[in-house]
């Protein structure tokens, strides 16, 4: 596959055609001045034109500035523009008519950024981003007026060659090799650079200056995810404008007797216990799609949102069930003469939500935040984990629990009573498969839970029963685990071997083996992959079967720390092999060997072939504008494939 020369190259390439001989310095210079001249006016113009707009944009009169915007683009003062306000498009124009060509996070203000082919400035008037731009290409005039004298310049075509061969040598080497690095992943590489030309020196240090920011710039975009929590953050991703609002289940869990508790023991024995249990419960919240929205005190507020095919009641309530077993969990592993329970009460509130802004940052709002909190209040019995709901929820929970307690009450602030129901004991996972209500599993997310299911899943293979086996497993692949315990991971592995054996011995079907193995991703966490489930992952990749093979390779592309070894399987017959092998391998590092790869399936007059091999270059393509930009934007492989593809 041909390959894009160095940018480099290309400069001194087009100055070599401008620069034929000796005896044409003159020549080159005056050109070169002429077009510097035009460019320094279009630059000039483009200025004009993007000040010109800042009465405007202070009166917040954007469509003025898109009027004033298509007159100077009619006169050719201007090639390009876009307007934003916030992450927002106001307008935009450029000749493809494509926004995701130019929407881009504009940072560097009030300076004109250059390119071989493009000019543009960016100005920032309260939330508005302005970026105006212009076309230049220096080689294109310069190459126009060197043609006029191309008898001229051919006869020292051998001195100058050789000329800027040794510039290129001993001058531009550095910079050369910079640029392989930057289009490469080994940016460690750069360090070991070192530069003969002031130009060089400068291009590396700010490379290495943006690596630092890029890195700074990860960190800080961490922190914030921390800082603000889950529930805040799904709202701001999903690009939708507040204020808005949607229906969830507001849910409500507390410790009792925590002020007791933090009277009683050192500040140390209580945060230990208290993170503990924080973490623990953030992981099971996040289990069953919750979004946690406030930690007060020893109280953590969440919500699980009302979806199709989802019944948020029910969720919050197994939910609770589950974030009650770490309490109970916590409580038996208390040291001893702890003289204390650990107890939990919870309660949750179906309604209409708001996402609203605040005068700091955004923030919910709506009646079942306070509702919520006034059925947690109604919790008299300290020495018992319960729950708490409106008797209109009971129709949702019934299967999964045992209505201890009915009452009817006045809640505070309301001017009708209401009906409540405590609950304090639940249907048993056991029972549910017992009587093969499968459909309820999704109810049942705890890793004690996900340890009985495996256990039913393994009698079920054993018994060749493929119907139960795929009503579960339709409902485990929704299941996403970040942390876990070794026990379950345990089950899990002892599932996969149970799996392969019985496929060994021709009892079960490679369409059920296949599907065990996918399941991994989602169950295993990274930290928690053991070499001995490894080790049956591994055999499962010498299976006959392709599609086993493949689900192999995605499992092992997201559990193994090294998936160099899986570079083997691209030059596999079957295209899914090779296409998923491509695609895992790629992500860790793309180089020729996978480039030429790629551009053979999407030369095949295989149709599958041509269909996987477009999967694989958009997908590496999204992965890598996302996780390493600079090198989406300057390797030229992935850059022609992606093309190729689209």
């Amino acid at each position: 596959m041909k390959r894009n020369k160095s940018m480099v190259l290309l400069i001194v390439a087009s100055f070599w055609v401008c620069y034929v001989g000796i005896t044409a310095t003159q020549f080159y210079f005056n050109v070169a001045e002429m077009t510097e001249q035009v460019i320094e006016t279009k630059h000039a113009q483009m200025t004009f034109v993007e000040d010109s707009q800042i009465s405007a944009l202070v009166s917040d009169n954007s469509d003025l500035v898109k009027a004033n915007l298509d007159k100077a683009r009619e006169l050719n003062l201007i090639h390009f523009y876009i307007l934003q306000k916030g992450s927002d498009v106001v307008s935009f124009h450029n000749n493809n008519g494509d926004v995701e060509s130019i929407n881009a996070d504009y940072k560097v203000f009030n300076q004109i950024l250059a390119t071989k082919n493009i000019a543009f400035r960016t100005i920032k008037i309260m939330d508005y981003r302005l970026t105006v731009g212009v076309f230049q290409n220096k080689a294109r005039i310069i190459m126009q007026t060197a043609w006029d004298y191309k008898g001229m310049i051919l006869r020292d075509l051998v001195s100058v060659t050789t000329f800027l061969s040794l510039i290129v040598w001993l001058f531009l080497k550095d910079i050369i090799d910079l640029t392989k690095i930057l289009s490469s992943r080994d940016r460690e590489k750069m360090g070991k650079i070192r530069s003969l030309s002031k130009e060089g020196a400068t291009l590396l240090h700010a490379a290495q200056t943006y690596e630092a920011t890029q890195r700074t710039l990860a960190y800080e975009n961490k922190v914030y995810t921390e800082t603000l929590t889950p529930a805040i953050m799904h709202e701001l991703k999903s690009g939708r404008k507040a204020p808005y609002a949607f229906q969830t289940s507001m849910v409500r869990v507390d410790l009792n007797g925590y002020t007791q508790i933090f009277l009683d023991k050192k500040d140390e024995y209580v945060s230990d216990m208290m993170n503990q249990y924080f973490i623990r419960s953030r992981e099971i919240i996040e289990r069953y799609d919750g979004l946690i929205y406030q930690y007060v005190g020893d109280e953590i507020v969440f919500h699980v949102k009302e979806c199709q095919g989802v019944n948020s009641q029910a969720m919050s309530l197994a939910c609770l069930r589950a974030i009650f077993e770490i309490a109970q969990d916590i409580e038996d592993h208390l040291p001893s003469g702890a003289d204390h329970y650990f107890k939990v009460k919870g309660s949750f509130v179906i309604g209409k939500i708001r996402f609203v802004p605040q005068d700091s940052g955004y923030g919910l709002s709506g009646l079942p935040l306070i509702e919520s909190a006034r059925l947690l209040s109604q919790v008299d019995d300290k020495a018992n984990s319960s729950i708490t709901f409106y008797s209109e929820a009971t129709p949702s929970v019934s299967d999964l629990c045992t209505i201890a307690e009915t009452k009817s009450t006045m809640l505070k602030g309301f001017s009708t009573p209401a009906t409540l129901c405590k609950v304090t004991e639940f249907s048993s996972i056991d029972r549910l498969l017992g009587r093969h209500q499968l459909e309820k599993l999704t109810y049942y997310r705890s890793d004690s839970d996900l340890i009985s299911i495996y256990r039913f899943l393994e009698k079920a293979l054993q018994e060749k029963d493929e119907i139960s086996f795929f009503r579960v497993f339709s409902v485990l692949k929704t299941f996403k685990i970040n942390q876990t315990s070794l026990q379950q991971v345990a089950g899990f592995e002892k599932l996969v071997e149970t799996a392969y054996k019985l496929n060994k011995q021709k009892d079960l079907s490679d369409k059920v083996l296949a599907s065990v193995v996918s399941l991994a991703s989602n169950l295993v966490p990274h930290a928690f992959v053991e070499s001995s489930l490894l080790a049956i992952l591994e055999k499962c990749l010498e299976h006959k079967d392709p599609r086993t093979q493949a689900n192999t390779i995605i499992v092992l592309g997201d559990l193994a720390r090294d998936v160099s070894f899986l570079r083997q399987y691209i030059y596999a017959s079957h295209n899914r092999v090779s296409a998923d092998a491509l695609l895992v391998t790629g992500r860790q590092n793309f180089d020729n060997e996978l480039a030429k790869k790629l551009h053979e399936f999407l030369e095949s007059k295989n149709p599958l072939f041509r269909a996987s091999g477009s999967f694989v270059v958009k997908n590496l393509a999204e992965h890598y504008k996302s996780a390493d930009p600079v090198f989406y934007e300057t390797n030229t492989d992935l850059k022609k494939l992606l093309k190729k593809a689209a």
